[in-house]
C-alpha cells in the first residue's frame, strides 16, 4: 500500500504532528534511524553525536510516521515525553548496542527484557538516570514500554506496550512491528524539505 505524504517541513501543517508520533527513516535500503515526537513538535532521537532534541522541521531524512490508533490521553502523552526527556538527560549513544547487540541477538521480548525494564523502572522512579547507553530504536521502544507503569510494575498488556526487546531491535524491525500491530497506524510519509 502506498501512503500519502503526511508532512513536509516548513508547510505550516505542524498541528498535524502529535506527541508520541514515531518517525522511522525510509530513505535507504532499510530504515536506519528513528525518533519520538514530544511537545512543540520536537523529536528526541539517539545519534552518534549524542541523544538530541531537534525541531521536527530539522529532521533530516524522509521517514514513515506512526501513531497510536486511538488518541493518546494527555497523561499518556505526558508519560512518554517525560521518559524520553529522562533518557535524553541521562544516556549517551550506545554504538556497541547499535552495532552488535541489535545484530546478533533476538528482538523478541522475553524474561530478560522484563528484568531489564524493572531495573530501568526503579531508576526512573528514583531519578537515577534510566539507561546509560541507548541507540535510536531502543530509545523509542523504551519510551513505549516504561510509560505503562501501574502499581509499581510494568504493564506489558497495555495496548501500546511494544512487545520487542529494544536492546536488540533495528529500526526496520520496529517498523515491521508497528505496521503489523492494530494498536498503531501508519500516518504516511514525512518528506524532507
Amino acid at each position: 500500500m502506498i501512503m500519502a505524504v503526511f508532512y513536509t517541513p516548513h508547510t505550516g501543517k505542524r498541528a498535524t504532528i502529535k506527541c508520541g508520533d514515531i518517525l522511522i527513516n525510509n530513505n535507504t535500503f532499510s530504515p536506519a534511524h528513528c525518533g519520538i515526537v514530544v511537545s512543540n513538535q520536537d523529536v528526541i532521537h539517539a545519534t552518534g553525536k549524542g541523544i538530541k532534541i531537534d525541531d521536527i522541521d530539522m529532521w533530516g531524512n524522509n521517514a514513515d510516521m506512526f501513531r497510536s490508533a486511538t488518541d493518546l490521553t494527555t497523561a499518556e502523552a505526558g508519560k512518554l515525553e517525560r521518559i524520553a526527556q529522562e533518557i535524553k538527560d541521562s544516556a549517551s549513544y550506545g554504538v556497541g548496542r547499535a552495532a552488535f547487540k541489535s545484530t546478533f541477538s533476538t528482538h523478541t521480548a522475553a524474561e530478560g527484557t522484563h528484568q531489564r525494564l524493572n531495573k530501568y523502572r526503579e531508576r526512573l522512579k528514583n531519578h537515577q538516570g534510566v539507561v546509560k547507553h541507548v541507540y535510536c530504536s531502543e530509545l523509542v521502544i523504551l519510551c513505549y514500554q516504561l510509560a505503562w507503569i501501574e502499581s509499581d510494575a510494568i504493564n506489558a498488556n497495555h495496548r501500546l506496550f511494544i512487545q520487542l526487546d529494544g536492546k536488540h531491535t533495528w529500526p526496520s524491525t520496529l517498523r515491521r512491528y508497528l505496521r503489523s500491530n492494530a494498536n498503531f497506524k501508519e500516518l504516511g510519509e514525512y518528506k524532507k524539505a
